[in-house]
Order: structure tokens, then sequence, then C-alpha cells
């Protein structure tokens, strides 16, 4: 069994942006606190899957629309950001 490097996202060294985007929305997607109404970016929107919760596994699906919409790097960039905002805002307690 060859031995391969894997960085903390859980891919090797050689993954795409797309493959990272992919990866941060499943993240998203899943966490108990998502909801999709409460998403800022209109570009975020536009790329998320409609369906979420703790079973979604739709990241193979993600990754070939993502392909698709040939976005540039700095759309990708923008969507990465966002969506780590997003998570973030997850993780913070709600204000009561």
């Amino acid at each position: 069994m060859a031995r391969t490097s894997v960085t903390s996202n859980g891919m090797g060294r050689e993954a795409s942006p797309v493959d990272l985007l992919a990866l941060h929305i499943g993240k998203l997607l899943r966490h108990p606190a998502y909801r999709r109404a409460s998403i800022v970016s209109p570009l975020l929107l536009r790329h998320l899957p409609h369906g979420s919760g703790y079973d979604w596994n739709g990241e193979a699906a993600l990754r070939e629309r993502l392909r698709h919409a040939a976005l540039d790097q700095a759309s990708l960039d923008h969507l990465l950001r966002n969506v780590q905002a997003e998570c973030q805002r997850l993780r913070q307690p709600t204000e009561r």
C-alpha cells in the first residue's frame, strides 16, 4: 500500500479549487443550523444545491455542476470565502 499525503481537509495536495469548494459546500449543507434563506451571497445561492441535511451526499454531482459552470478564479475565490464565512457564522452562538 503506497503512502500519500493528505491535507487537513482530507484531500490530497493536488486538490482543485472546485474540489475544495464542493467539500466546503458539503460541510455547510450538513450543518444542523443551515438554512438556505439565510445565505447572503447571491452567487453562492446560485450554485448551492436545494437539498441539505446530515445525510446529504451529492458532492460528485455538485463538483460536476461547478466544473460545467466554468467559473473563473475570482468567482471560485469569492465562493470559497463566502462558504467559509457562512460556516463560521453558523458556529457562532445565536443572539438572544
